[in-house]
């Protein structure tokens, strides 16, 4: 290595330095930043999917009611129908 060169090097070499700092930096940010909203987007999705079972298991529950009563829902009535059409 040629020794008037060295003060050069060593100065990019610091400049690299710093501008990598820098970098780290900026990234570690925004990391932070996805972090906290991935969180945010689970729990809205943990909520969405905990709304959806409990729609689910009351719609279950209204046709189970509604089999037991003896009245049938609409969906069940066209599927026979269908299934009725199906046959002839």
């Amino acid at each position: 290595m040629d020794p008037q060169h060295t003060g050069a090097l060593l100065k990019h070499l610091e400049k690299q330095s710093e501008l990598l700092k820098e970098a780290h930096k900026t990234m570690s940010e925004e990391l932070q930043i996805l972090e906290v909203e991935h969180e945010m987007m689970m729990r809205k999705l943990y909520e969405l999917m905990a709304t959806h079972r409990l729609n689910n298991k009351k719609m279950e529950e209204t046709q189970t009611q509604n089999v037991l009563e003896g009245r049938e829902t609409v969906e069940a009535s066209l599927s026979t129908l269908t299934i009725a059409d199906e046959e002839h």
